[in-house]
């Protein structure tokens, strides 16, 4: 009976042992920024886009990038769309959102803390109080029409866009393989969900929001759980779910990277984003 009981208690102060450890490092898991090398950040900022920055505490700084809407100006203010990356990306890594720009939108790419040259370090907190800022800053521009603003998350993105539009209520919302809750996933690890300092609930957030949602998951996410897009969808009320084939962070061909932003784009065109003529294949 002493050794079944000096076991128990050595196993419960190492789970102990374990919790505290990953209380302390578990936003080095969540926002894995060492891993980004210097190789994938661009040396200058992309010729026709304008770095915007921001002044945070103890003299931090985070960028955003904004890609020019074609067409918008002061005298004809356009839409805007604001994205915001996963947890393994950069600012750098998304150019390729200029084909909203060139269908008139202006696009907002935001940086996190402790990414690229952003300086600082993550959190939820953090993250959606800088992005919430940028908002701002992005609806006081006259060339932006702050009535027509999108939001455009991917994976860890979409919680931070989720919860930004509590205060920030978009024209419309996109969400690319998200989670609706992070701290339900910690338990892969051992972690029981009230120890996740930055939960994300996506599921909370989009039950209040008045905005519609197109959802765009992947059959065979190895990551999110498959659950969590029928999770979203169920707790929202105005949202649509497509499921494309792929993986988290790969589509499985070009066929369906076609349907994926064909469907992003027919929505926005849908929801007044995008201008009914640029109805052509983006």
């Amino acid at each position: 009976m002493r050794k079944v009981v000096r076991m128990i208690l050595i196993l419960i102060c190492v789970w102990i042992a374990w919790m505290i450890i990953v209380w302390m490092v578990q936003h080095s898991i969540m926002f894995p920024r060492g891993t980004i090398g210097p190789d994938r950040l661009l040396k200058h900022v992309p010729e026709g886009i304008e770095s915007l920055w921001l002044d945070t505490d103890n003299g931090k700084r985070v960028e955003a990038w904004l890609i020019p809407g074609e067409g918008a100006s002061a005298d004809k203010p356009g839409p805007a769309v604001v994205f915001a990356h996963g947890n393994g990306e950069v600012i750098d890594d998304n150019l390729d959102l200029r084909w909203l720009a060139d269908l008139g939108a202006t696009v907002l790419l935001v940086e996190y803390r402790g990414y690229g040259r952003s300086s600082g370090a993550p959190s939820q907190r953090k993250l959606v109080d800088d992005t919430s800022r940028f908002v701002e800053l992005l609806k006081s521009r006259p060339e932006v029409d702050p009535d027509r603003v999108a939001y455009l998350g991917r994976s860890i993105g979409t919680g931070v866009l989720a919860q930004v539009a509590r205060d920030h209520v978009p024209t419309a919302m996109i969400m690319l393989v998200p989670p609706a809750r992070l701290d339900k996933m910690a338990w892969r690890f051992g972690v029981p969900p009230f120890l996740v300092r930055s939960p994300f609930r996506s599921d909370l957030a989009v039950r209040d929001l008045d905005a519609p949602i197109l959802i765009l998951a992947r059959d065979r996410d190895g990551i999110i759980p498959s659950n969590h897009a029928g999770m979203l969808h169920e707790a929202s009320p105005r949202s649509e779910l497509i499921m494309l084939n792929g993986t988290h962070n790969w589509l499985d061909d070009d066929d369906e990277m076609r349907r994926e932003r064909n469907a992003m784009h027919s929505f926005l065109l849908k929801h007044g984003i995008l201008e009914a003529q640029t109805t052509a294949q983006p």
